[in-house]
């Protein structure tokens, strides 16, 4: 501006000394020009270095990452599967314990029946309701019996995949530290660079 102002003033003569400005202030922008293009180019190269490993970064982590959800989707498979495969069995002990019920509330109807129609023949109505009461009660047993092991079954069948998922989940989180790890002493300011 200087340098624009004092030319400005003169109206006819260029002076010597103004020529001698002109050629330092068009030297200094000259020079400021090439800094800065070499600071560009630094700069670029440096973004180019630190792209490259990022990619590679990337890659490995990519190629880590792939099996663990291969593995995941298996176990959530075959999870559902075994849900799948269970479910009608739970029904069908569901229905048996049902019937099961029904059969015990009619042979007590019976029983209550009988007792009141038939006092002389108390005794063996007795005899015959024990009897009949010990086969619903060998049948609500093994339908117990079934239905504890069934909910063993389906127990061991969450906990294997949900450990299994949980193995993958450190894996994960153990690969995830390395990257970050990795990439944080390759960033510029924590003397990775």
């Amino acid at each position: 501006m200087t340098l624009l102002a004092m030319w400005l003033q003169e109206t006819y003569t260029f002076s010597a000394s103004n020529a001698k400005l002109l050629m330092i202030f068009i030297g200094l922008v000259a020079v400021s020009m090439a800094v800065q293009a070499i600071v560009v180019v630094v700069m670029a190269a440096r973004t180019s270095g630190l792209v490259k490993g990022l990619s590679a970064s990337v890659e490995e982590l990519k190629t880590k990452l792939l099996p663990l959800i291969d593995n995941a989707t298996h176990l959530t498979r075959s999870s559902q599967t075994l849900l799948d495969a269970t479910a009608p069995k739970v029904k069908l002990i569901g229905d048996n314990l049902a019937r099961a019920s029904d059969m015990l509330v009619e042979t007590s109807e019976v029983v209550r029946t009988s007792a009141l129609r038939f006092e002389q023949t108390i005794a063996d109505a007795n005899y015959r309701t024990q009897r009949q009461v010990a086969r619903v009660d060998g049948m609500v047993t093994a339908a117990l019996t079934t239905t504890t092991e069934i909910v063993e079954t389906i127990g061991n069948g969450i906990r294997v995949p949900t450990q299994k998922i949980m193995g993958i989940a450190t894996q994960l989180r153990y690969g995830l530290e390395g990257l970050y790890a990795k990439v944080k002493s390759k960033v510029p300011g924590n003397g990775g660079i």
